[in-house]
Parts: structure tokens; sequence; C-alpha cells
């Protein structure tokens, strides 16, 4: 069965598989650069960019959470405890997000999620702002960057094997 017809007929992809997490976060890292990139052509403004990612945080965290019917949540691990690994990844730019909402509450699992998943998003933004000052940097070399990136995040997506 094709992709598209596994797709089409709803089906439902584990949260506990390595590889779907990997690809939700490499899928999410090269919008993210793609949106950079328009908007350094000027093809689309940083507001609507910033925006869409966003959003994208928020997909992102319902997809981890279980809360997207394409995904099945990985019981006692998708919620806090996924949530609390993804934050510890980047506690700085965690902290921040946390700290820029007036009502955080850090006892709210999907509070965390979106404030964890924000951190993604955002780190991203500012690898790739650093990664193409670098002298020598392409394409590749940003996109292999923010990979890496996603895989860090992807690990600490992923329930520890007990």
């Amino acid at each position: 069965m094709s992709e598209v017809q596994q797709q089409e007929q709803g089906a439902i992809h584990d949260l506990a598989d390595p590889a779907v997490v990997r690809e939700l976060f490499s899928m999410a890292g090269t919008e993210i650069v793609f949106r950079v990139a328009q908007v350094a052509r000027q093809v689309m403004k940083a507001d609507k960019a910033r925006d869409m990612d966003d959003a994208l945080a928020r997909h992102l965290a319902r997809a981890l959470m279980g809360e997207n019917p394409q995904f099945r949540a990985v019981s006692d691990w998708s919620g806090m405890p996924c949530a609390l690994s993804l934050a510890a990844v980047e506690p700085e730019m965690f902290a921040k997000i946390k700290d820029a909402e007036e009502h955080a509450d850090m006892s709210n699992p999907r509070f965390v999620m979106v404030a964890a998943t924000s951190a993604f998003t955002r780190k991203v933004c500012e690898l790739i702002f650093r990664e193409v000052q670098k002298q020598g940097a392409t394409q590749s070399s940003v996109q292999a960057a923010v990979n890496d990136l996603a895989e860090r995040f992807a690990l600490a997506a992923l329930p520890a094997k007990g």
C-alpha cells in the first residue's frame, strides 16, 4: 500500500517509532528553512513567517501529545514527560518563551509542550541566521545544521527504552 493510500485510510503514525518522530522534526525544520529563504528573497513578510512558525509549533505539539488523530500517543509519555524532555534540549530558549507568557502554567502539559516546540522553531531560526554568517556557508551546510538540531529534539521526544 502506498503512503498516499495509507493517509487516505487514516493511517496512524506511532509516536514510539523513532522514524516517525525524526520525520516530524525534520520536516518542521525544513519548512522553517524554506520560509526563511522566502523572507530573505522578500517573497514573504517576516511577520507572516513568524506566525506560520508559531502555528507549526502548535501543530507539532498536538502531534506529539497524540491529539492529532493521525498520531498514536505513547502511554505515560505523550504529555508532560515528553514536554519536559523537549524543554531540556534548549533550556534557555524554553525559559525565554515561558517567561514571556503572562499566564504561564507549568502544570499544564499543553502549555509546556507548545513552549518546548516553540523553542525548537525559534532555535531553528536562530541557527539558520548563525549558520549563514559562516564563511563558506551553503544551503547544504545550513540544512545539515538544522537536521542536527532536529535530531536532538527528536531523540528527546522519544520515550526512554526501559
